[in-house]
């Protein structure tokens, strides 16, 4: 009972931080001018707050582009006029959400995959070489998310231009949203990330008594970094995973530009209600923050029934 009275607690003071976030723009924007205003600032929160409460009430304002031809003998020439229209925030999210939503949870999952794998593998090499990949590791996290977009890109058209086989959808489209590619994209400086902490957890943990005790009884290398020396270091590796999440959805802001994606943080950044953003952080933030905690909770709970 007291743990989940904790947790309701982290969920409540997370659900406020997003509400006096979503209305931050509020506490400087005046009608001409910038201008700071705590009064309008409180204002704004407190009607965030009584519009989540009545979600079907909530719009999203969307732009569209509408063709316009002047009337003869004018020459006749296409003419865009920009349309803002007000609809409903739901339905109509849902999809969006659950796109965003699962492409972080995906990427969160492949990341650790991959961290667990390579450092599995790593751990079987001689130390030197260790030391170099540490290096590599470093300079690889140092390289923007451009980098790895641009190149997993080239390398799929290079694949088609070479086979005829596109072996995934490099951009989003109306009828095929591009999944697979930026799917990797996104898992790989997370998982490089991870990658290194492992790396330099493991180096501590190879120096443990009980390390040394295992090998005195002449168990293997393998079993010892399997059975012993993942299972420990992977708890402290936990306490990194809210960063790799908030590095997931950071890396989304990119993402959705380059491959077109239409997904949240591309509304986000638009022009809309504060509480209709206030609402979108929390159907994000929310699953991404429970996620984390089962992890963590998951991690933690195998780790002390094996220590009994």
């Amino acid at each position: 009972m007291k743990k989940l009275v904790v947790l309701m607690k982290h969920y409540l003071l997370l659900s406020i931080g997003v509400i006096l976030l979503s209305a931050t723009p509020s506490l400087f924007a005046g009608e001409d001018t910038l201008k700071f205003s705590l009064f309008r600032y409180g204002q704004t929160v407190i009607e965030t707050i009584v519009q989540l409460t009545r979600p079907h009430s909530l719009t999203l304002y969307t732009q569209t582009q509408t063709l316009a031809f002047p009337k003869m003998p004018v020459n006749r020439s296409v003419v865009f006029l920009d349309q803002i229209t007000e609809r409903a925030l739901f339905p109509e999210i849902w999809g969006i959400v659950i796109y965003t939503v699962g492409l972080i949870l995906a990427s969160f999952i492949i990341a650790i995959t991959m961290a667990l794998a390579l450092g599995w593998m790593t751990e079987l090499l001689p130390s030197f070489l260790k030391q170099v990949l540490l290096k590599y590791c470093s300079l690889l996290e140092s390289l923007p998310d451009l980098f790895f977009v641009f190149f997993i890109q080239l390398f799929v058209v290079w694949i088609y231009k070479q086979t005829g086989w596109l072996a995934a959808n490099p951009f989003t489209s109306s009828k095929e949203p591009a999944l697979l590619i930026p799917l990797v994209t996104l898992s790989i400086v997370p998982g490089i990330y991870l990658f290194k902490i492992l790396l330099l957890l493991s180096e501590t943990e190879m120096n443990k008594d009980y390390i040394t005790f295992a090998r005195s009884k002449g168990i293997s290398k393998s079993v010892i970094i399997s059975k012993h020396l993942l299972s420990n270091t992977i708890s402290e590796l936990s306490v990194h995973f809210p960063i790799v999440m908030l590095l997931l959805f950071s890396q989304m802001v990119v993402l959705e530009y380059l491959f077109k994606m239409n997904g949240v943080i591309k509304i986000l950044l638009s022009e809309q209600p504060y509480e209709t953003k206030a609402m979108l952080l929390l159907l994000i933030v929310i699953p991404l923050f429970a996620a984390v905690k089962s992890v963590q909770y998951v991690i933690i709970k195998r780790r002390y029934i094996h220590a009994e």
